[in-house]
Parts: structure tokens; sequence; C-alpha cells
């Protein structure tokens, strides 16, 4: 998803912080993991505390976007809950704040934020730090669903606390608010008798959108304060503050170290409570903060590689933490969680463990839930499960679903693609069957869900015509084709579940991205509903655009974020029939190698990996049988958009995917097809990788020679020929991938019809 921030491109500062006391003089994994990288640029990462899949994500925030950019050098509170890497702000909600100073006005309306130095901030999984210019060093750290932090102060200084109750990212409110949330955008916090605190906050909107959540706190200090007051927008107010912009300031006198403790839920303000009650019971900081290493270190140690450089290590472990932060924690500890349909519910008598949330779907079922459900098919079935329940309570699978709400943020029907590719990979179960009926349901019978909008708009026109049209709709071709790759990936769902009837539905209606091939350019061109082509199509400059006046860097009509060659490739379930359709062999090499002159570009006829669509088009020349040309161009992206530095991710994260391209590429082999469990072989990086998947089976790959590329792949010890290893292959046990390298292209290998990935329809 393209990055909404001016940030983009900026030149900025090289990461500069120490590792805490904790590290190693030999670098583990967990040591090499930067939480640094991905905040400036347009990255849109956050530095702060969390665990696996956490619901809190304890994180410093340098704008009222609830933002950290590394260039800014500013904070305006600690919030509780951020997502990786998205392209528009969320949550940012109940920001804290150290201060000396006195409350003389209130900071309802302009909340001031206080100064720091880079190289006073640490940052590590489940653990972030940082010195004040002001002199309070501030210590974060979490459990699932609560965090605690250590505050302390200069020797002699007045302390005091604020709570910004009205911190939350798109707190303003829209001026058509919808009558039924008429707490949108409100929130309320009060101070209890015991001096503790707790609220909730109502925010949402992102991208735009007319999503809503509601989150609430509990907070606990483990000094009593002198004195507190509250604020409500400009006014001072006594025991509880209602409004848009509502907070709590606190006096602790001269105590020297301040413990706050808060925990969250999106049920209610007893669950908040329960939550940290049950998570961090007691005041001990450090054992939080350990056991929030270990459990970091023991996910991010199932992964272990040698060799490389020192700044690849770094880059690849981090993207690994990346691809374990989302989908997040939706349920309290005792299994409530609040539905799409606004009720709670319980997991109580289910065999599900916990309900998540936040599934950016177009962009993580590109290879992020596939390695999810590699390493944790549990935790990845009760992702897929949490759609399902999504959907029984709003009668649709959720697109771009934010907390216990759908955003409908761009093209496609990706749930499907989630539900698909997490089960081809290993994570079944969930209930299948369900899931394939709202898939049917989602691809077969048009209809209007949650906010009055549809889970595949168009879809009567897609399904009388094959396509969309581009005269109503701006995104049509893009759309079509996405709509192809969920065909068939409900398609091979079906199939695999045993619904040999739906398969041969979706099989067929997967083809539909052939109505869109231009006769005439040999390219996918948008048409209109009467059937004619787009007038002014010209792939080579990217015409005509879709918004007058856009330049040369603005999409093109029919596409979204992104222009015919951007697209064209993303249907990699039929190469073959693409290949023949575009002209032959002859004709698509030559088309790959322009392509490929660059590596990020927007609005032109070039590869682009700061956006989603072009992930997988990298491993079309392995369909081609030209697997040395996909080696070239996987290491160029590798060297050249990556970075072990703040700007160090080409683009959004996206909850990961980004991320998951360096990941994949650099072991050596890419899920390049949506609902098929397999992957592309490529190139690998390092000279050894162990990977500890589930179910007690070990993949040792590696590698012998010098150079990228590669001369023979050995499949545990006998010779394998094939550029496609299906996941079945990998057996209990220790698995072998060897590959030889050489300097040189081995332009025979990989040529044979026989030895590309197979054909899947």
């Amino acid at each position: 998803m393209r990055v909404h921030s001016s940030l983009c491109g900026l030149a900025l500062l090289p990461i500069l912080f120490a590792y805490s006391a904790l590290a190693q003089s030999s670098p583990t994994p967990y040591d090499s993991v930067d939480p640094l990288i991905g905040t400036a640029g347009g990255g849109n990462t956050f530095p702060g505390a969390t665990l696996p899949f956490g619901m809190v994500q304890w994180s410093p925030d340098t704008n009222t976007d609830a933002w950290y950019k590394y260039d800014e050098m500013q904070l305006y509170g600690f919030s509780l809950t951020h997502i990786s890497g998205a392209g528009c702000p969320l949550y940012g909600d109940f920001a804290v704040m150290p201060t000396l100073d006195a409350l003389t006005a209130s900071p309802g309306t302009k909340f001031a934020p206080l100064a720091f130095d880079r190289r006073d901030e640490q940052a590590h999984p489940g653990y972030y730090a940082v010195t004040l210019t002001n002199g309070v060093h501030v210590e974060l750290t979490v459990a699932d669903r609560a965090g605690i932090a250590r505050f302390t102060f200069p020797q002699g200084a007045d302390v005091r606390m604020l709570i910004n109750a009205g911190s939350s990212a798109n707190s303003i409110p829209s001026a058509n608010e919808n009558p039924r949330d008429h707490e949108a955008f409100g929130n309320h916090i009060e101070v209890n008798p015991d001096g503790s605190f707790s609220g909730w906050t109502r925010a949402g909107r992102f991208c735009g959108s007319d999503s809503h959540y509601k989150l609430f706190v509990a907070g606990r200090f483990n000094k009593s304060q002198k004195s507190s007051s509250l604020w409500q927008d400009d006014s001072p107010a006594s025991k509880s503050a209602s409004g848009k912009h509502t907070g709590a300031w606190f006096d602790f006198g001269k105590e020297r170290e301040i413990l706050l403790k808060v925990g969250v839920s999106f049920v209610s303000e007893a669950g908040a409570r329960a939550n940290l009650e049950k998570e961090i019971p007691d005041w001990d900081f450090e054992h939080v903060h350990q056991k929030a290493r270990d459990t970091w270190s023991a996910l991010l140690n199932r992964v272990a590689v040698e060799g490389g450089t020192g700044d690849q290590r770094k880059i690849f472990y981090t993207g690994v933490y990346h691809s374990f932060l989302s989908p997040n924690l939706f349920s309290d500890e005792d299994g409530q969680y609040m539905g799409f349909d606004d009720k709670p519910h319980s997991l109580a008598g289910t065999r599900q463990k916990a309900q998540y949330a936040n599934f950016s779907d177009w962009d993580i079922y590109r290879n992020t839930v596939q390695w999810q459900a590699l390493f944790e098919p549990e935790r990845e079935s009760d992702m897929m499960q949490a759609l399902v329940n999504d959907a029984e309570q709003s009668g649709w699978l959720p697109r771009w679903p934010a907390a216990n709400d759908v955003t409908y943020v761009m093209g496609g029907d990706s749930p499907v693609a989630l539900l698909s590719s997490s089960y081809a990979f290993g994570a079944q179960n969930f209930d299948t069957s369900k899931a394939l009926d709202y898939m049917v349901k989602a691809g077969t019978q048009p209809g209007i869900g949650p906010h009055h909008e549809s889970e595949r708009p168009f879809l009567a026109e897609y399904l009388k015509a094959g396509y969309t049209p581009v005269d109503k709709d701006h995104i049509a071709a893009s759309r079509t084709l996405e709509y192809a790759s969920d065909d068939f990936a409900i398609a091979q769902f079906a199939k695999a579940v045993g619904r040999e009837d739906v398969y041969t539905r979706f099989l067929k209606q997967s083809e539909n991205w052939k109505t869109l091939v231009d006769p005439e350019t040999h390219w996918i061109r948008p048409r209109n509903g009467d059937g004619s082509w787009m007038a002014g199509f010209d792939p080579e400059r990217s015409t005509p655009k879709r918004y007058a006046g856009a330049g040369e860097g603005g999409d093109q009509m029919g596409f979204e974020e992104g222009n015919t060659y951007q697209y064209s490739f993303m249907i990699p379930f039929d190469y073959p029939a693409l290949f023949a359709a575009m002209g032959g062999d002859k004709v698509v090499e030559p088309r790959l190698d322009h392509f490929f002159t660059a590596l990020r570009c927007w609005g032109k006829p070039c590869f682009n990996i700061e956006n989603e669509p072009d992930f997988v088009t990298p491993y079309a020349y392995v369909f081609l049988g030209k697997p040395w040309k996909t080696q070239e161009v996987v290491t160029r992206i590798g060297q050249e958009t990556f970075k072990a530095a703040p700007d160090g991710i080409p683009g959004n994260d996206d909850l990961g995917a980004t991320s998951g391209v360096y990941v994949w590429n650099a072991l050596g082999f890419y899920p390049a097809i949506p609902g098929v469990g397999g992957v592309v072989l490529g190139t690998p990086m390092f000279d050894k990788a162990t990977l500890q998947l589930a179910g007690g089976r070990t993949v040792l790959i590696s590698r012998e020679g010098e150079g990228i590329y590669v001369q023979q792949v050995m499949l545990d010890g006998i010779s394998y020929p094939n550029a496609w290893l299906p996941i079945s292959k990998i057996h209990a046990g220790m698995n072998q991938l060897h590959f030889k390298m050489s300097a040189e292209p081995d332009t025979q290998r990989g040529t044979a019809p026989e030895d590309r990935p197979p054909a899947f329809r």
C-alpha cells in the first residue's frame, strides 16, 4: 500500500543507539533485530515494546498521527497501541508523558511535545528506552495485553505524569458522523479513589474509512500522588472528563522513580483491569522485561542464519521480527472479545484460543501468512477462525479489518486469499466449511455489507462480462486481476477440502483476466462497460492517468497504485497462459528485462519494490525458463533497496509484507502462488539457514561455492532439478536443501518445461 507521508526518499542519519546491558558479545537473532529499521523514509514501523502478535504496542510518537518518524526530534508521548508499517494513521491510544512542569494550562487542545536525543535511545524486541532532554529516563516493556513503564526522574525534580486520553490518531470527528456512532471519536478518563485511572477512547477512520473501534484502559502507579487533576478540551474537570480531548495530570512530588502499569481491552474497563492483574500482577519491571526477551528469543531462535554480512543479518532478522507483529490479539485473557456486531462474544467452548484483529489482507496474502502458518499453524488457524467469526457477525468476510470493523482499504477480495494460503501452508484448524461458504458468497452474490460497502464492488459486472468496467470503476483492471487471483485461491481451497463443484466453478472464473488482454498491445488493458477498450492506452508512458495533472508519477487509469506493467504479471497462477497471450516467451523476456531496469518507481513502466503487486514478478523468469535472471534480480533487490538504517525499508512495510520479500528471497525461495502450498526456488543469501518449523520439521538450507547463480539443487542428498518445491515434501525431522553456486549463470538449468513450476489448472 502506498505511503501517505512526505518523508519518502529523505536521506536520513544512520542509526545511533546503544544495545542494552542484556546484549551479548556474540549477536543472537534477538540481538540482531533492530526495531528502528523502517522508522523513516515511509516505512512507518514503530520501535516500541510489543510481543509477537500482542495487543499492546507501547511506543513513542513523534507526531500527532501516532507515527514515529526518525528525523522528528520531539515526542508527543508514549501511546499504547500501534500497527507496523501501514500507509495511514491508526491507534496511538492513551499516550503517557512524563514532565517536570506544573499544569498551568489545559493541554487538551495543544499538547506540547518534549525533545529527545537519538544517542540516548535503545530499542529491542519487547523493550524500548530513551532519555528525554529534560532528564527523564523512560523504559517500556510489555506482556500480551498489558505493559509496564519505569520513569526515572532527575534528582530533586518535580515529578509529574500526563495521561492523554485524546491522543488517538484520526480523533477529530467527521462532519457527517454516523448517527449510530454517538460516541465516535470521543474519550473518557477518570481518576479513582485509590489513585488509579481508567477510561476509554473511540477512534478509527483508517485511511478515511468509516470504521471505528473502542478501546478501554486501566492504569495504576506504584506511588501515591500528592495531587491530580483532569482536563476536558480547554477546561479543567474534577473526577472524570469526557469529550474529544481529555486527560489526567498527576503530581508525585520529589519521587525519584515512578512505575506505571496499564492494561487494555476492546471489551470493557473490567476486562482491561483483569488483563493487567493477570499478566502483570506485581511491580517487577525486570521480570516482565526478561519474559518479553525470552518470548521473542524463543521465536526468533527458530530461524538461524550463518554467513552474509552483519547488515544482511540485521535486515533479515528485523524482517523476521516484523513478520510476527500482526495480526494482533483482540480477545481478553478470559476469552471475551467485541464482535463485528458490536456485541461481546466468548471463545469458551470453542476450539479457538484467541481472537485476532488487524489484517492488512491485500498486503500480507502475498508472503506473510504463509510464513506464519509454517512456524505458528495453531495461532494462524485462530487468526483464520477470527475472520470466519467476523463474517458470521457481519454477514461478509471483512476486507482489511481493523479492530472489530471493516475498512475496505485496497481493491480485491483478499481475505479469501488469506484463508486459502494459510490452509495451504499448514494452518488448517479452523471451520473450513463455513470459511468456504463465505468465500463462495463473496464470489457469487453481489451484496452490501457494513457501512453500505461491498466485499466485492462491481461483482455483478465482473460475473456478467468477466471484468469490471473502467467507465464505472477507476481501478477496474487491477480489481479484475485481484478478483481472478481470489477466484483461483478459492478454487484451490475448495479442492483441498473436497468441494470439486466449487473448485471447477472458481477455477474457470479465475480465467477472467483473459478478458482484459488487449489484442493490439498484448498488455492488460481496461475496458468499458460496452466492451470497447479504454482510449489513449499507452503502456510505455503509463497513460492515460487516473487523475488530471498527476504527472508522470501518477497511476494509470484502471489501476490502483500502479500501471499495466506493474499489474500484468500479477497472476503467477496462470503464467504459461499469460505468456502465450502476450505473444510467447520471446516477447515476454525482453518485457521483463525492460521492467527490471529500475527497482523503485511510481507511474512508470518499471518494477516497484515499494508496492505489493510487483513482489512476485522477479520469479516470472523462473516460469519463463530463465531462473538465472530471477537470481540476478532478487540479489539486486536485496543489495540496492534494503538497508540496515531507519530508511532501510523501501516503502511501507504494510504489517510485514515488504520485510517478507527480503526474508523469503534471502532464504532462496518465495511463496509465489496464492492458495498453493509451495515455493519457487531462487538464490540463497546466507551460507546456512536452519528453520525449525512446526510439526517437528527442520529445514536446513545451505550453499557452497561463490556467486549468486545456482548450478544444482540437492534435496536430502538427491539432485532436484525442478524450480518448484511443494510444502508437502517437507517431512518431519531434518530436511536438507543444498544449493551449489557459481559466479557464472547456468543458462541450461531450469529451461526444460518439466523443470519449471507446474501448471495449476
